[in-house]
């Protein structure tokens, strides 16, 4: 498939079938991961584990079942997200075959830098997931659970080099649903400076972004949403 379509394609998946995934695309997925940007070029400073022991996975979740104890503290958290309810189920990976924990080197040079380059690299997995017609959903829940409740704290069974703490996760596996086009489109405020004669108009339904705006949706002369 082209990138655009690619783009059109990506959503993120909540429910997986029972089928593990072959050695071929858990490689293929970390494959892409090293495509991605690093700041200062040091891949040497991100690590990727590969889950695929469902106890594991299980024993992940104890901190973010103490959080998400209540209906109530999971509406606090997740608001009335698709996500509400899952987070009171036992698997907050969805039953996914293999989880891809992205880790960072522990390091106070580049503040926050360690961020954007787990993010970036975490893209990447999930864009070549679509490409490979899996499934695949960022993870975030149950990592920061363990750092609310170190009591619970399982990481150390990623068994991940000195110094390196998991920071994001991809959960990958075959959709139960077959993957089309996305249902909805998502609308992200933007600004010019300056603002020149035709920034609007690429903006807001013309050329690459045709048909992006929502119903009721519309530009100002210094402000476009798409």
């Amino acid at each position: 498939m082209d990138f655009e379509e690619l783009l059109a394609r990506r959503r993120s998946t909540r429910k997986y079938q029972d089928r593990p995934l072959t050695p071929r695309q858990i490689g293929s997925v970390i494959a892409s991961a090293s495509r991605a940007p690093v700041g200062s070029n040091l891949y040497k400073d991100v690590h990727i584990t590969v889950v695929r022991d469902q106890k594991l996975l299980h024993r992940l979740c104890e901190a973010a079942w103490k959080r998400f104890s209540t209906k109530e503290k999971v509406k606090e958290i997740a608001g009335d997200t698709a996500d509400g309810e899952n987070l009171l189920k036992p698997n907050l990976f969805y039953g996914a075959p293999a989880v891809f924990f992205v880790s960072h080197r522990r390091q106070d040079v580049q503040p926050g830098i360690e961020w954007a380059n787990v993010t970036t690299i975490t893209c990447m997995m999930h864009l070549e997931a679509v490409n490979l017609g899996l499934g695949s959903v960022f993870m975030w829940g149950a990592l920061e659970s363990m750092r609310l409740f170190p009591e619970l704290d399982h990481t150390r069974e990623l068994e991940l080099p000195e110094g390196f703490v998991p920071l994001i996760a991809l959960a990958v596996g075959y959709p139960c649903e077959a993957p089309g086009p996305a249902k909805k489109q998502h609308v992200i405020a933007v600004n010019y400076i300056p603002l020149r004669r035709d920034d609007d108009k690429w903006s807001c339904g013309a050329g690459i972004f045709a048909g992006a705006l929502p119903p009721g949706a519309a530009c100002s002369s210094g402000a476009s949403t798409f």
